[in-house]
């Protein structure tokens, strides 16, 4: 780790558990860091099925929430979705705050996140 510096880097790694792009965030999402989440968003996400693992970041401002909203909205046009995986309080009180719980897929685990969808007639 660099010392002296203020700002937390993002780190963002990528595989495909059962058919689902799974990017797993590490670190803090802010203003400093979305570029480069976005960056890895936009390189690896090919298909229209992908699971961000938050379970490793600490913490999420608005440009980093706008981004997840922007990506659930992208891949729900191409016809697939974008779960949320183990997001942590800080990153969940934000969700609670901006009232979006009920927008976004989330799941407590990248395990659950990457089952099937479930068709449940209610």
């Amino acid at each position: 780790m660099a010392e002296g510096t203020a700002t937390m880097e993002l780190n963002v790694g990528s595989e495909v558990q059962q058919g689902w792009r799974v990017i797993a965030v590490a670190g803090e999402l802010d203003i400093d860091t979305v570029p480069v989440l976005s960056a890895r968003l936009d390189s690896d996400v090919t298909g229209a099925h992908a699971v961000l693992d938050l379970s490793q970041l600490l913490f999420m401002d608005s440009t980093g929430l706008a981004l997840v909203l922007e990506w659930h909205r992208k891949l729900a046009e191409a016809g697939g979705q974008l779960r949320i995986a183990a997001t942590q309080a800080p990153v969940r009180r934000l969700f609670d705050l901006a009232d979006v719980t009920s927008v976004l897929s989330l799941h407590d685990s990248v395990d659950l996140a990457v089952q099937p969808a479930v068709d449940s007639a209610r």
